[in-house]
């Protein structure tokens, strides 16, 4: 009985965000052939990411913030990921474009301490 209990106390909290994270992203396409996503983060509210998102939107970069969900797979080439002190991931996904022709082009992008990535 009390290991079907844990084990239901555990789903329901994964469900309500309290284990396992959230995601989100920032959609920068079609004005410019990027898409941030941030994947099992922990925190309650998505501020900061929102806020760079909204101020990029009214940009020429343009930008489109969306939780629940992370960035299409379509046309991407990779991306540069970062792991955070609280074991969230961001990633910056490229997609082709004349920009971004190739996985290299893509890969160039990653400064030190980002991994490239291929899609996912």
């Amino acid at each position: 009985m009390a290991r079907w209990f844990a084990l239901v106390v555990v789903v329901l909290a994964s469900s309500c965000g309290f284990i396992g994270g959230r995601s989100a992203r920032c959609d920068l396409r079609p004005n410019t052939p990027q898409c941030t996503d941030w994947r099992n983060n922990l925190q309650p509210v998505w501020t900061v990411q929102e806020s760079v998102c909204t101020t990029l939107g009214g940009t020429g970069a343009g930008g489109t913030f969306t939780a629940s969900q992370t960035c299409p797979t379509t046309d991407m080439l990779g991306g540069c990921q970062v792991r955070a002190a609280d074991g969230s991931l961001q990633t910056n996904w490229y997609y082709t474009s004349t920009k971004y022709k190739t996985k290299d082009d893509a890969k160039a992008e990653c400064d030190n301490g980002m991994s490239f990535v291929d899609p996912s």
